[in-house]
């Protein structure tokens, strides 16, 4: 599962307030009331993040950890610091992926990357639920999840499954059609507090290759 998929569903979910839309439709469970409350009074975001790759029988195929960084609408950083240092930033225009064991840097328009992934629906959020069934699963020590399935053949994943409480989002879990299983933590998170514009700004350093554009 490529790592760049993943952190698009993420920032899709944080960049949407699309569940306003969603509540006038049904009675709202817990859980998705403590999410909407989350996506609603979320403007930045800043978190520490645990990423385990498995295989459907839970063997553990990738482990990393890092820093994420968010501000609405389509901004992002991820800072993966082990095993591998990588760098993902999207400035809401463009997203650039450095590999700095690699000295390499990718680019891509941010409209253009993923067709086939939820990456269009950040500019057009009222969508998300036109692409997403969701259903409440369960509760445990006060945190709720709820499972979101594409009604798109084409998405990468088959359901995300995502866990919040009373304080917002704590967990998400990503099932791909290769019946692999992505399990993100995240932890000590802040919200709605100012962000450095530098760090949704990317300069490949010299010496590096940079392919795309």
């Amino acid at each position: 599962m490529k790592i760049k998929s993943i952190l698009i569903v993420v920032v899709l979910l944080f960049s949407t307030t699309s569940f306003l839309v969603f509540a006038e439709e049904k009675n709202q469970s817990t859980g998705e009331i403590y999410l909407e409350n989350f996506l609603k009074k979320t403007q930045t975001l800043e978190a520490n993040f645990q990423q385990i790759l498995r295989t459907h029988k839970g063997e553990i195929l990738q482990q990393t950890e890092g820093r994420f960084y968010l501000n609405r609408p389509g901004k992002f950083r991820w800072d993966y610091k082990t095993p591998y240092e990588q760098i993902i930033v999207s400035d809401g225009e463009r997203i650039w992926i450095y590999d700095v064991e690699l000295a390499q840097v990718t680019v891509q328009k941010q409209a253009a990357g993923l067709p086939s992934s939820p990456m269009a629906l950040l500019q057009d959020s009222a969508k998300l639920y036109q692409s997403f069934n969701v259903t409440p699963l369960d509760e445990k020590d006060g945190v709720y999840r709820l499972k979101l399935e594409s009604r798109s053949s084409e998405s990468d994943f088959t359901k995300i499954v995502v866990g919040v409480d009373a304080k917002g989002l704590r967990f998400m879990q990503l099932h791909d059609q290769f019946e692999q299983v992505t399990d993100i933590v995240f932890s000590g998170i802040t919200t709605n507090t100012r962000l450095a514009k530098e760090l949704f700004e990317f300069k490949p350093p010299e010496g590096v290759d940079v392919f795309g554009g």
